[in-house]
């Protein structure tokens, strides 16, 4: 039966067809919006110290890109959770129109896809609240929806409703830049549509780029950027991008992977079988095409974390297998057993999701309670925006409260932060002086574990010379069992050169610049190509000195394109301490290509203090090896060169 059949004209028909979507799109918007997900952070939270940052940058008009790298654009201060007095208004105004928006357009593409009857109608607005439903356990579904929405459309040989194909392009153009992966997927997504409208001779085929590179100017313009600094925001989001899938450890389970692998080979199958007959194959391929980079790019988002983002993935593919099954409704003559195989990839998407998502989250957190209590306390939830809005108690309460514990990790803070005219924290925890009212001042990379890449690290560094702040606070360590100083480590021969101790707080050592650079001596320990897993000796550091090793681990051509794809297998760096023991950390070849302290190992504020003043600090490193079996060396190669630079300041060491 072709879905072009005209439906029912009559009133009582569209008044009830009209009302079902209706209640489906306010139960989509309900569900969508996550109400109460918005919160205030602690100022020791990872997450919450970035959000905290992309806040500080809209509010002080500092150029994403430029003053701040990090793979989120602008619009990241309304992707982020967080809580800001400042900023309260704009972020219920943005979100708000971002959930309509998409209720809307997630609702009515599921009804243009599916038949016109109005039973299959009804379907549809089903598998909206299905796919809506699906949205809730991971905070970045919503931002995805969008171009999944629009490739959908694509697989239609109709027309797509003009004001349609403008809401897809305004939601993707929003979420383009709020994070750096969306627009990647925005764009993907945009081009395979484009291409297939154009071959079926759709007018919109020409104007849906053009109204999202207007949409997207219109939007970095009103966040108060330079037209100028996109181009830097593009290039320093490839490097971070370039970097990521080596720099994040994997934690997902690889039957996750096994069934999402299966889940999207169905799901293909069903787009390509569900294409009318007179697709050709070449706007079949395209679009084919286009679907699998999606699907690819959320396996990287989702499958390529530090912290267990594995439902992100069966969430589109919820989203994905809904948009299938309505695109065969009603089942063609001849197809019901493909369609029969769609619904089994739908049912057991929304299964493996639920599985996903409570093995990874608490069980007073699983996505059914997430559900009920998004529909049962939506009342509630929708008056407490009113009291983040209006009240001075409640999330306004929370955030003068952890304002602050801020001030208490800096010393109340400390008299010398207190009259520094800027001031920056090495660390992830760079919130502190954010919520504190401090004037924070962000070297480029603000988060210390994201400079994973030589690039990224030399901004780090040239910034820290020309324009560093007047105090730093250290505060030493890394994240995902990284060596300890391996996070910013490049930073340390900057801190020694230009900084000097103050004092300790709570958060680190305090150090204040110097009216003048100290030089530096340095002296080659070790230099020439090593291999995996042999002992690198090394003599035990004098008091003072710290030993530098940097590397030029690269990746083989096998593991650039498996990187692409998904990630290279993990290194691994053993260290041995002079009384023999020894400690394995996993080793980001980056952060090894711009360099970091391997000995001594310095963890506390006191032994940072000591190797400023020239005092034996941490425990020494006498050997260290990097760790690769046959398989890594196949994605790594099999030597590389290395250099071991022992560095103090003058008259220590």
């Amino acid at each position: 039966m072709s879905n072009d059949t005209p439906a029912s004209t009559g009133i009582g028909s569209k008044a009830v067809d009209w009302t079902l979507a209706t209640i489906a799109g306010i139960v989509s918007f309900v569900l969508m919006l996550k109400l109460g997900a918005f919160h205030a952070t602690p100022p020791d939270s990872l997450d919450g110290a970035w959000q905290a940052a992309l806040q500080f940058a809209w509010l002080n008009d500092l150029q994403i890109g430029r003053d701040i790298v990090f793979p989120h654009g602008p619009y990241g201060a309304f992707y982020a959770h967080l809580y800001h007095p400042d900023l309260v208004g704009l972020w219920y105004a943005i979100r708000l129109s971002h959930a309509v928006v998409l209720a809307i357009a997630l609702v009515w593409t599921l009804r243009v896809v599916a038949g016109p009857g109005l039973g299959w109608r009804v379907v549809a607005c089903g598998l909206a609240l299905i796919a809506a439903a699906a949205m809730v356990p991971g905070p970045d579904g919503i931002w995805m929806l969008a171009p999944f929405l629009l490739i959908g459309l694509a697989i239609d040989t109709r027309n797509t409703p003009p004001l349609l194909v403008g809401l897809l392009v305004a939601a993707i153009a929003l979420a383009t830049l709020a994070k750096f992966s969306f627009l990647v997927m925005g764009v993907t997504a945009l081009i395979a549509w484009s291409v297939a409208a154009a071959f079926r001779r759709d007018p919109m085929a020409l104007l849906a780029i053009p109204l999202y590179v207007a949409a997207v100017v219109l939007l970095w313009i009103a966040a108060g950027q330079e037209l100028s600094g996109f181009v830097d925001w593009l290039r320093v989001s490839f490097q971070v991008g370039s970097g990521y899938g080596a720099a994040m450890s994997l934690t997902s389970n690889r039957y996750d992977l096994l069934v999402y692998g299966a889940l999207v080979v169905l799901l293909l199958l069903g787009i390509w079988v569900g294409f009318r007959s007179q697709s050709s194959l070449v706007v079949k391929g395209i679009v084919l095409l286009g679907w699998l980079a999606l699907f690819m790019f959320v396996a990287k988002a989702g499958f390529v974390r530090h912290d267990g983002h594995a439902v992100f993935p069966f969430e589109m593919a919820v989203a994905a297998a809904a948009l299938v099954v309505a695109h065969g409704l009603p089942p063609r003559k001849g197809a019901g057993q493909v369609f029969a195989l769609q619904l089994l990839v739908l049912v057991g998407a929304a299964g493996w999701l639920t599985v996903a998502h409570t093995r990874l989250t608490p069980s007073g957190h699983t996505i059914d309670k997430q559900i009920a209590g998004r529909i049962v306390h939506a009342p509630a939830l929708l008056l407490e925006i009113a009291n983040d809005l209006l009240s001075e108690h409640g999330k306004a309460a929370h955030y003068r409260d952890y304002a602050d514990k801020s001030r208490a990790l800096l010393g109340g803070p400390h008299p010398r932060i207190a009259s520094a005219t800027s001031i920056d924290v090495y660390s992830y925890m760079i919130a502190p002086p954010i919520l504190a009212g401090l004037p924070y001042h962000p070297r480029p990379v603000i988060q210390s574990y994201q400079s994973y890449m030589p690039a990224l690290a030399e901004r780090d560094v040239k910034d820290v010379r020309r324009d560093g702040a007047e105090v730093y606070v250290l505060q030493v360590g890394s994240i995902d069992n990284r060596p300890p100083l391996a996070d910013g480590g490049h930073l340390w021969p900057e801190f020694l050169s230009l900084y000097d101790p103050v004092d300790e707080v709570p958060l680190g050592l305090l150090i204040e610049r110097r009216a003048e650079p100290v030089p530096l001596e340095t002296r080659k320990l070790v230099q020439g190509r090593k291999t995996y897993n042999r002992w690198i000796e090394l003599p035990a550091p004098n008091p003072g000195a710290i030993l530098q090793v940097k590397g030029g681990i690269r990746p083989t051509l096998l593991g650039r394109a498996f990187g692409l794809v998904f990630k290279p297998p993990q290194l691994t760096i053993t260290l041995r301490r002079a009384d023999g023991s020894e400690q394995t950390h996993r080793l980001v070849p980056g952060q090894l290509d711009a360099g970091f302290p391997v000995s001594p190992l310095v963890t506390t504020p006191q032994e940072v203090h000591a190797l400023f003043e020239g005092e034996a600090a941490g425990a020494p490193v006498v050997a260290f090896q990097i760790n690769a079996g046959q398989v890594q060396q196949a994605f790594w190669g099999s030597d590389f060169p290395l250099t071991v630079t022992e560095i103090h300041r003058p008259g220590q060491g």
